[in-house]
């Protein structure tokens, strides 16, 4: 698709979901490039903060949203600048200066006070503001994003960081070339690519350890100031994603690392297990002793994220005491991945590389069970036809990172317009999704405003262990119950976005609160009845009653949330404490009679939840004796012969295999048997059979 097409898809997209959210087409569009970011791990998350006005000296302050990334101590900064015309415009260098201008001087002016002075107390900046000037103060660095639908002058090759007051400045634009770029990358975001000479060496030295169709494998030693210097330069970006959220949740510094570097450096070379990293592509030159590495392509740490971080930390605070890490080497296994094998192999390199650690399999959760069954379920259900349609319609859970999108790809026409009335995009929700809304059901909204990577970590840990305990309570009542609170959801949006009482800012998390409150509040007054949510099912929306209930307790979330004698400033940061919550459930208040009439019986609920268990186990014996037919008789003798050769199985897992082979006489194995059988081959991929 050349560029101009694809601009208009975009802005076709986000005037669709601003006639459908009832907001405009530039939050829109500002939301949509900065979601697709986030799930590029260009940055860990973002808060959307709009602040336009006056500052010292007349000067034109103006953002749109900020992230901090406590991994890399970094404060982002965003300004969206959103034409919206037919035609394709231009980004010249002094476009962006000027949008760069107004986040730097919101930041002078946090920082002398000047905000702080000027603005309303209730309005978004001043919150930022004072984070800025308190937490914030002590940042390394500030990157300033500009984002746009305009297309960047050839003429600008970058615009150069500096310095803002102790703190290093880095400014990217991404323009509409950017975004298609994300879009049509085989790995779903922008590769890094990293010159060794951009960093004083001629290259790593390396040993090609091994090689196979998926990847080629080199051992490498690396120098601990180029590995710091690369960090503090890209930042958390060179972490995988789900080492990244790992780390950003239980801390990044490790004292015996850090206490190895200050005292011991010699010895860090054999006391410290070094990282595992991948890339797409790497250049090497022969060099005086060995072969190196001159040239690496979409680098990802995916163990060894702490001493990355870790010496990093040191050449910045420490670097007297650490001789400017000119002592440490690290030693590092490169696994050379092609972006079309990257998607499976990586999060599988991933995991097998933190299994000694204490990063457990729900950390790395996107190809796990749980998300398959959840596949499984959106696709198969059905939800009931509403508002005079004739056909229902699917949620559609997204578990791949633009798995909506590509599903359309190669449709026609009318293949996609079919598609997309039974998979309406309002409908489509992802895995960060999911975890926002049970974890809202589950009454912690502390922990969902912590942003969607954070509280994915969260929900991942719970579900992971849950899983272990009985898959069965993942069925289709946990699907329903999800896509009610995302109904829920929309509708508190719609309400507070209208009410005479909202003046803007702070809307996700007015969200969150309400919706949590309102089960506690039924958990804690009403112990003998629980949430009408079939109901809602049934309706396909939120009835009346509940409406009304849910606008008088979003009024009293806002007024709690913005109190003047609320602990922490900032709104933003005020929500993601325990205190913020605790300080809401000893509230009083009384829901009306008409919502108490609603609710439901909990032994009713216990007996969905039971029946839907029962339901879900004859669902996973039928798919698994689909999964021994699909497998196929060929594949299945393979299998007993590797294990035989191997002596891998018992004389129990060779009575299923034969089970599974006696499909080519006619005879086919039970339900139960299936599930045994699916059982040994997993125990043979356990045991590296190379099917």
């Amino acid at each position: 698709m050349d560029l101009e097409s694809f601009r208009q898809s975009i802005l076709q997209e986000v005037h669709v979901n601003a006639s459908q959210n009832g907001t405009f087409p530039r939050d829109e569009f500002l939301a949509l490039y900065t979601e697709e970011l986030v799930e590029a791990e260009e940055f860990v998350d973002f808060e959307p903060v709009q602040y336009d006005g006056s500052g010292s000296r007349n000067k034109h302050l103006q953002i749109d949203g900020y992230y901090y990334d406590d991994l890399e101590q970094s404060l982002g900064l965003f300004i969206c600048d959103f034409s919206d015309s037919e035609v394709t415009e231009t980004v010249t260098r002094g476009d962006a200066e000027t949008s760069f201008r107004r986040e730097e001087a919101f930041v002078q002016d946090a920082l002398s006070g000047f905000i702080q002075k000027h603005a309303e107390e209730s309005s978004p900046g001043y919150g930022l503001a004072v984070d800025i000037s308190g937490r914030y103060k002590d940042v390394r660095k500030y990157k300033f994003y500009l984002i746009t639908d305009k297309v960047l002058s050839k003429r600008i090759t970058g615009i150069p960081g500096s310095k803002l007051g102790k703190a290093g400045t880095e400014y990217s634009i991404w323009d509409i070339s950017r975004l298609q770029g994300i879009r049509e990358s085989k790995t779903g975001k922008e590769d890094i690519v990293i010159h060794l000479s951009d960093f004083g060496v001629e290259g790593i030295p390396c040993l090609k350890a091994s090689e196979s169709d998926d990847y080629t494998a080199y051992l490498c030693n690396i120098p601990g100031k180029v590995l710091a210097d690369m960090y503090n330069h890209y930042g958390s970006r060179l972490l995988e994603g789900n080492v990244r959220s790992f780390l950003s949740v239980r801390g990044k510094i490790n004292k015996g690392i850090r206490n190895t570097i200050l005292n011991d450096p010699a010895k860090f070379f054999a006391y410290n297990n070094g990282i595992a990293a991948t890339a797409y592509a790497i250049q090497t030159e022969q060099g005086f002793s060995s072969l190196m590495i001159t040239e690496i392509t979409g680098l990802q740490i995916v163990n060894g994220g702490q001493t990355t971080a870790s010496l990093a930390n040191a050449l910045i605070k420490d670097k007297a005491r650490a001789n400017n890490l000119q002592n440490i080497y690290v030693p590092m296994k490169l696994s050379v991945v092609s972006p079309e094998k990257a998607v499976t192999l990586i999060p599988n390199i991933a995991r097998f590389a933190n299994s000694q650690n204490k990063v457990s399999e729900a950390d790395f959760f996107s190809n796990s069970p749980f998300h398959i069954r959840m596949e499984e379920i959106s696709r198969r259900l059905i939800a009931p036809a509403v508002d005079g349609n004739q056909f229902g319609t699917h949620w559609y859970y997204e578990r791949a990172r633009g798995q909506y999108r590509q599903e359309q790809a190669k449709m026609t026409e009318a293949e996609k317009k079919k598609f997309q009335m039974e998979n309406p995009k309002r409908q489509m929700f992802t895995k960060t999704d999911l975890a926002k809304y049970y974890n809202i059901y589950q009454m912690m909204p502390d922990k969902v405003s912590l942003g969607a990577q954070k509280n994915f970590i969260e929900f991942a840990k719970w579900a992971g262990e849950q899983w272990n305990k009985n898959d069965l309570n993942f069925n289709e009542v946990f699907f329903k119950r999800v896509v009610c609170v995302d109904i829920l959801f929309k509708a508190v949006d719609d309400i507070v976005k209208h009410a005479a009482w909202y003046d803007g800012g702070y809307k996700a998390q007015v969200n969150t609160y309400t919706l949590s409150w309102l089960f506690y509040l039924i958990q804690k007054n009403y112990p003998r009845y629980a949430f009408n949510f079939r109901d809602v099912w049934k309706k396909q929306r939120v009835s009346d009653e509940l409406k009304m209930q849910l606008e008088s307790l979003a009024e009293k979330v806002f007024y709690h949330l913005t109190n003047p004698d609320r602990l922490v400033q900032n709104v933003t940061e005020w929500a993601k404490r325990a205190d913020c919550w605790e300080k809401l459930k000893e509230m009083d208040f009384q829901l009306s009679p008409a919502l108490v009439r609603w609710l439901v019986p909990k032994e009713a609920v216990s007996e969905q939840e039971k029946d839907a268990k029962v339901e879900q186990k004859e669902i996973s014996k039928a798919n698994a004796m689909i999964q021994v037919a699909n497998y196929g008789v060929e594949n299945w003798k393979k299998v007993q012969k590797w294990g035989i050769e191997n002596n891998i199985f018992s004389a129990t897992d060779l009575s299923f295999l034969k089970a599974a082979i006696a499909m080519e006489k006619g005879k086919f194995p039970t339900d139960r048997q299936c599930v045994k059988i699916l059982g040994v081959l997993q125990k043979a991929r356990d045991e590296s059979y190379p099917d």
